[in-house]
């Protein structure tokens, strides 16, 4: 089976999105298709630029470089406060006009091209969103061969994500977007979670499967590193974040009130509890730092490589996930997720609600509690009690048949599977 995989985020890029298409590619390959994929050359806006995985066999990569930059431009990127001053300006823009900003929009006119080539002797592309750029690619791919099968995955949602500064004309003309191409034309949907599942379902009409993210984990390092899990306090005890801060969505001040509440009752001395935010995109951290009840407890440790990031988390007292409570959030489930799961640590999520998807997840696989705006006021008793060694260390049970689920070598394998029943379907249509 000939498979072609549309992604913006592939290696050396080091973004969480950047996995789930190599999974693939790695997994179906090994599985005997022949697997081509189609990326875009990376610009020095798509930093951090530093994800070393190993390069697949048998699995051709297609860079299509698009757009133009400045040699100044790209200077003046490398440095971390004018890149934010820059992202500042884009945003503002961007809800001012009511129209989002995506300089990787332009990769679509470069790479149309070279999409149609693929689609003569193809059996199957799968595009990956975002950037919609990868749909809007599948989509020409589809219209130069009908015989041609299109899956459409979705880690994010498009028109419908709660994540939008769009105007509400601005997303009624994504979503006409939206039905012209994934509606009209893919055979096939996916995404991550099933609250996901079922809006993408209700706008399109089409079948939509749930094909989780996952974690790329040894299942027999896994159970060693659970069966010799630790409820050892150090000093500091390091709450770990990896990722993304997003202001308004993602916000950790719960658990910093709950903290400087610990410490004005004498629970806890300053510098013995520690909040470790891990990435470049921390500036609404930046913000709360600023603040002197908060100062202490937040510690920005910039970028680090994946290896120095996985080490973290496996060494940590807490996991940290934030996460939104809005009710177009409920079927959020980052990939970051899993990682944290396989990093064999109790998890923490702040901002989403027990009831919604990673809340699910965390208890099904017995790794991690949720607290929603209801159980705020539960966080200083819980946060004591597990600096004793109880509290979310007792509530910590992991359950590994759960968690194998979620590998990503299941989860390609289970899609693989979806794709050659759609193969057998074309076959017998010709």
């Amino acid at each position: 089976m000939r498979i072609v995989i549309i992604t913006y985020n592939w290696p050396p890029r080091n973004a969480i999105g950047t996995h789930r298409p190599y999974s693939w590619a790695r997994y179906w390959s090994k599985s005997g298709c022949q697997v081509t994929v189609l990326t875009a050359k990376k610009k020095p806006f798509d930093a951090p630029l530093d994800l070393e995985l190993p390069l697949l066999q048998n699995v051709e990569v297609i860079e299509v470089f698009y757009g133009r930059q400045s040699a100044v431009l790209a200077r003046v990127i490398q440095f971390r406060f004018l890149n934010e001053f820059a992202r500042k300006i884009k945003l503002w823009f961007q809800a001012w006009k009511g129209k989002k900003i995506d300089p990787r929009s332009s990769w679509y006119a470069s790479a149309k091209e070279q999409a149609v080539v693929l689609a003569r002797n193809a059996d199957i592309v799968v595009s990956t969103f975002g950037p919609s750029s990868a749909h809007l690619l599948a989509n020409e791919m589809k219209v130069s061969n009908p015989k041609l099968k299109w899956v459409a995955d979705y880690r994010d949602l498009w028109s419908q994500s709660h994540t939008s500064v769009l105007s509400v004309q601005g997303k009624d003309e994504v979503a006409l977007c939206e039905l012209g191409t994934v509606g009209k034309n893919a055979d096939l949907i996916t995404s991550v979670s099933q609250d996901l599942v079922y809006k993408l379902g209700s706008l399109t009409g089409k079948k939509v499967l749930c094909v989780y993210n996952g974690f790329e984990q040894g299942l027999q390092d896994l159970k060693l590193r659970l069966s010799q899990r630790s409820k050892d306090i150090n000093t500091p005890f390091r709450i770990v974040y990896t990722g993304t801060v997003y202001e308004g969505f993602r916000d950790p001040r719960p658990l910093l009130d709950a903290l400087v509440k610990l410490q004005e009752d004498g629970d806890l001395s300053i510098g013995s509890v520690t909040i470790d935010f891990y990435g470049s995109r921390v500036g609404f951290v930046q913000k709360l730092r600023a603040h002197p009840e908060y100062n202490s407890f937040i510690r920005l440790m910039g970028h680090v490589s994946r290896d120095e990031a996985i080490k973290a988390q496996k060494t940590a007292g807490l996991l940290l996930i934030l996460e939104s409570s809005k009710p177009e959030a409920r079927g959020v489930l980052t990939g970051k997720l899993y990682e944290y799961i396989a990093a064999g640590r109790p998890i923490i999520c702040i901002g989403s609600r027990p009831e919604y998807e990673i809340g699910c997840v965390l208890s099904k696989t017995g790794t991690g509690v949720v607290f929603g705006p209801d159980q705020y006021h539960e966080l200083p008793a819980v946060l004591k009690s597990t600096l004793l060694g109880a509290g979310l260390y007792e509530a910590y049970s992991p359950d590994l048949d759960e968690i194998s689920f979620f590998t990503r070598e299941n989860q390609a394998k289970y899609m693989l599977s979806e794709l050659l029943a759609l193969n057998r379907e074309s076959m017998g249509a010709r």
